[in-house]
């Protein structure tokens, strides 16, 4: 590691590109690792809208940090496709370190949100997400999470099922799970998974 006074234990850092991805880690942040010693969770947003200006500020805020990756840590990129092009998403996974994992939702994060709700598989478009999330959660108004995480912590389960689910259509429909092809598909699920398994007291 490049700085000897960083505690020796394991960082999952979260980069978001929008304040709803955001306020939803920071509240699995304060709902887990509050009193946890051994798990480090930091969270970083950036205005960035292209997928590789994003992987360069990610990278740029590691090193101003003097944070040097191991095998421990996480790194993970929540990046919306609602404006995505294929060939930035291409170009930016070929300079992504190996440390570093992209995680997408596509159209929008909102779709994570709605798959605790219902399982669907054909395309959403633009705000369709918001819509019928809001069929279930009337009260939800974007960027806010506040309001809906009790209900989405109560289903976490039923959205994990159902995002593995949905990625496993994608790729049988032999769409790129990484382009704008693959509308609706997330793999927000990775990055809770990995945060419930290691912060949990």
């Amino acid at each position: 590691r490049r700085s000897q006074k960083r505690p020796q234990k394991e960082i999952i850092f979260i980069f978001t590109e929008g304040e709803t991805e955001y306020n939803y880690f920071d509240q699995i942040k304060k709902e887990l690792v509050r009193n946890h010693m051994r798990v480090s969770v930091e969270l970083s947003r950036t205005k960035e809208k292209t997928a590789i200006g994003f992987i360069r500020y990610a990278r740029e805020v590691l090193n101003h940090k003097l944070i040097s990756p191991d095998k421990n840590d996480r790194i993970f990129c929540v990046f919306d496709m609602d404006t995505a092009i294929d060939e930035d998403i291409n170009r930016a996974m070929k300079i992504m370190p190996r440390y570093m994992r992209l995680i997408v939702s596509n159209p929008d994060f909102e779709l994570w949100f709605l798959l605790h709700y219902e399982y669907r598989k054909v395309a959403l478009g633009n705000r369709e997400s918001i819509e019928r999330l809001r069929e279930y959660e009337p009260d939800y108004r974007k960027p806010e999470v506040n309001m809906i995480y009790r209900s989405l912590k109560e289903k976490k389960e039923t959205a994990l099922e159902n995002a593995r689910l949905l990625r496993r259509y994608q790729s049988e429909e032999g769409h790129d799970l990484y382009s704008t092809a693959a509308n609706p598909c997330t793999n927000v699920d990775e990055a809770v998974a990995y945060i419930y398994d290691h912060c949990r007291s």
